[in-house]
C-alpha cells in the first residue's frame, strides 16, 4: 500500500474537526439538561484512559495500522474477522454521518431539496478526497480549521447580549445519575469514535507519540464542544434545548445585536457541514484501508468510488425520519461498546502477552 505521511499537528487537528463534526449539530441535552456541561467534563475524565489505550496500542506496534495489528496479535483468520467487523463499523459510522448531514441541511437550509441529491453530492466529494489521498485531506483540513475556530469564537462573543446565566440553574436538580448516564453517551459519541484514527495513525511522522497526539486532540476537541454547550445553554436554556433537534443552529439563529448582526446561523451551518464532511471522509478512509487489508489490495484508492457510493446508499435507508435518527442514539451507545472498548482492551492485553512470550 502506498506510503503517506501526515504531521502530528495535522493529526490532532483532524481529531478536533472530527469531534466537532456532526456532534456540534446533534448534541443531546435531554438527559442532564442544564448540567450537560458537567457531563462533558466527566466524559473527559472517563475517556482519558480509553484513548491512552488506543495510543499505547499504536506505540507498541509502530508502523502498523489497526488491521495489521489485529492480524499480528490474533493471527490471520481471527484478525481478519475482527478487521471485517471494524471495517463495517467505520462504514456504518460514515453512512450515519452522511444521513445526519443531509437531515441537518434539509431542516436548516434547503427544506425543498431531496436528501438524496445532497447525499450524492457529499458522496462525489468524498470520492474526490479519497482519490486525492490522506495527505491532501490533512493539509486541506489544517487550512480551513482556523476559519472554523474563528466562526465558533465569534458566535461565543455575540451570545453575550442574549446570555442568561440563570439557565444553568438549578444545578444537579435531579442528582448525579442523569449526568453520569449522559456522560456515558458522550463518551461513545464522539470521543470513542476517535478509534477510527487507529486505521491510519501509522502515517504520522512521529509514530511514538500517538498517546500524546490522541490526548491533545480529544482535550482540545472537548474544549470546543464545551464552549458550544455553554453557548447553547446560555441562549436557549430549558425546555428550549429539549425540543431542539439541531440546538447549535437554533441557538445561533437567535443572535440579534441591534438589528445589525443577525442571520449568522448560515455561517454556523457552513461550519457544521464542513466539519461533518471531514468526519465522513475520515470514516471513508478507514473503511477503504480496512477493505484493502482484508483483500490484499495494494492501494485503498481502488475501492474508494464503490465504497463511497455504497455508503451514500446505506444512508438513505438508515432512518425513517429525523426523530428516528435522534432515537437511534439510545441504541448506538451500546452498539459501539465492543469496537470502542472491549476489542481495544483485548488487543492491548494480548499484545502485551505476545510481546512477553517473544
Amino acid at each position: 500500500m502506498r506510503k503517506e505521511q501526515i504531521s502530528k499537528s495535522q493529526a490532532y487537528i483532524l481529531i478536533i474537526t472530527f469531534m466537532i463534526g456532526t456532534t456540534s449539530a446533534l448534541s443531546s441535552y435531554s438527559e442532564s439538561k442544564q448540567d450537560t456541561w458537567i457531563a462533558l467534563l466527566m466524559t473527559l475524565v472517563l475517556v482519558t484512559p480509553i484513548v491512552i489505550i488506543y495510543g499505547s496500542i499504536l506505540n507498541n506496534h509502530t508502523g502498523k495500522d489497526l488491521f495489521q495489528i489485529l492480524e499480528h496479535i490474533f493471527g490471520k483468520m481471527v484478525g481478519k474477522i475482527i478487521g471485517a467487523l471494524y471495517t463495517f463499523y467505520f462504514f456504518h459510522l460514515g453512512a450515519i454521518c452522511i444521513r445526519n448531514m443531509t437531515e441537518f441541511i434539509q431542516v436548516s437550509s434547503f427544506p425543498e431539496t431531496p436528501q438524496y441529491l445532497t447525499a450524492l453530492f457529499i458522496g462525489l466529494l468524498t470520492i474526490y478526497i479519497l482519490k486525492s489521498g490522506l495527505e491532501v485531506m490533512a493539509r486541506a483540513n489544517r487550512f480551513i480549521f482556523p476559519f472554523l475556530v474563528f466562526i465558533l469564537t465569534i458566535t461565543l462573543l455575540f451570545v453575550v447580549p442574549r446570555a442568561k446565566p440563570t439557565n444553568f440553574l438549578p444545578m444537579l436538580e435531579n442528582g448525579w445519575l442523569p449526568v453520569m448516564k449522559h456522560s456515558f453517551l458522550i463518551s461513545t459519541f464522539p470521543f470513542g469514535e476517535t478509534i477510527v484514527f487507529m486505521s491510519f495513525f501509522n502515517t504520522i511522522e512521529e509514530k511514538k507519540k500517538a498517546s500524546k497526539i490522541y490526548l491533545k486532540g480529544i482535550y482540545l476537541g472537548g474544549l470546543v464542544l464545551f464552549s458550544v454547550v455553554i453557548r447553547n445553554i446560555l441562549i436557549l436554556g430549558f425546555p428550549g434545548l429539549s425540543s431542539s433537534t439541531f440546538p447549535s443552529f437554533d441557538a445561533v439563529s437567535l443572535i440579534n445585536i441591534g438589528g445589525f448582526i443577525r442571520g449568522i446561523e448560515v455561517v454556523i451551518a457552513i461550519v457544521i457541514t464542513i466539519a461533518g464532511f471531514i468526519k465522513v471522509a475520515i470514516c471513508s478512509f478507514a473503511s477503504c484501508i480496512g477493505i484493502a487489508r482484508l483483500f490484499g489490495f495494494d492501494d485503498y484508492k481502488w475501492v474508494s468510488a464503490p465504497l463511497a457510493l455504497l455508503m451514500v446508499s446505506l444512508s438513505f435507508i438508515l432512518y425513517d425520519s429525523t426523530m428516528h435518527m435522534v432515537e437511534w442514539v439510545n441504541v448506538y451507545k451500546y452498539y459501539v461498546i465492543p469496537f470502542q472498548l472491549i476489542f481495544p482492551v483485548l488487543i492491548l492485553i494480548f499484545g502485551k502477552f505476545k510481546k512477553s512470550q517473544a
